[in-house]
């Protein structure tokens, strides 16, 4: 009888648990195939950051296309915005082209101003002169005539010099030097103009006026003259106007203007009024000859110019 060879009975010896268990070769073989699958399935950062602006892309566009405008658009836009802003004014802060005027070779007019607004009782009607040009012409040619006005209501006025604005040198007659605006302002005494008060006296007229449940700053809305120079310290509303005006027993009158600012005096006179007609509240054109012996000067003896 022959006998099995050694690796046989070797073979054959070898518990059957052990030849069934993978080798280690295998474990670490199968670990990266296992591993290179995830790969495969996951992919590197690049893949996933792909994926991921698949998904999101709409939103990314949004979002950079903020960014750009903030950046490259909006600030330009600002800028712009501002400028127009500034350059923008209310009605009654327009700058005003002047018309055109005839020129006065023999008496120059007065450059860069414009007698645009009221000259109470200084100036005298000259029904024979229609139009600007010939309001202009014939004040030229008379040397009686230093100054005029034109307004459709009021035809052409004419007469002598007259002081503008916040000049204090030459003579006591006076012109506005910005066009007739809407005021608000009050008597505190009894006058002719005001009927509601005829039956009132002084006392009770100066007290309802200096009440703000009883006065009435809308009884002179059309500027009125003699009020002296503006109150700073007063100027911040029309009850502060009047407030102010109380405060003082010589003041008997007082007006406000928002952009002009107080006023106030012992009195007040050529009230403007309001009869229902818008063009009370145009401005006027006019011009004044230029007078050799004036320094057109303010009280603290600056010379002052009108601003256009």
């Amino acid at each position: 009888m022959m006998k099995r060879s050694d690796s046989t009975s070797k073979e054959t010896l070898l518990p059957a648990s052990f030849s069934t268990q993978p080798s280690l070769v295998t474990v670490l073989s199968d670990s990266i195939v296992d591993d290179n699958g995830k790969r495969k399935r996951h992919g590197g950062l690049l893949e996933s950051i792909h994926r991921w602006l698949a998904r999101n892309g709409k939103l990314v566009v949004i979002v950079f296309t903020c960014l750009t405008l903030s950046v490259f658009f909006i600030p330009p836009l600002k800028i712009l915005l501002r400028s127009e802003r500034h350059t923008t004014r209310k009605p009654n802060q327009t700058k005003q082209s002047l018309p055109e005027i005839p020129p006065c070779d023999k008496s120059p007019w007065k450059p860069n101003e414009d007698l645009r607004g009221k000259c109470p009782g200084d100036l005298k009607p000259f029904p024979t002169a229609t139009k600007i040009t010939e309001c202009a012409s014939t004040c030229c040619q008379n040397d009686d005539c230093i100054s005029w006005q034109f307004r459709s209501d009021t035809g052409c006025l004419q007469g002598k010099d007259v002081r503008l604005g916040m000049e204090k040198d030459g003579v006591a007659a006076w012109c506005s030097d910005h066009p007739p605006q809407r005021w608000q302002g009050q008597y505190l005494i009894p006058h002719k103009s005001i009927t509601q008060n005829a039956r009132m006296t002084k006392e009770e007229i100066r007290s309802n006026g200096c009440n703000e449940q009883t006065w009435n700053p809308n009884e002179q809305i059309g500027q009125c003259f003699g009020l002296g120079d503006v109150k700073p310290r007063a100027s911040g509303s029309a009850v502060e106007c009047m407030k102010a005006c109380c405060a003082d027993e010589k003041c008997r009158a007082w007006q406000y203007n928002k952009l002009l600012g107080c006023f106030y005096s012992k009195g007040m006179h050529g009230c403007q009024g309001d009869d229902g007609n818008p063009v009370k509240f145009e401005p006027f054109v006019g011009r004044r000859k230029f007078m050799e012996g004036r320094t057109y000067v303010d009280t603290k003896g600056k010379p002052w110019q009108q601003s256009l």
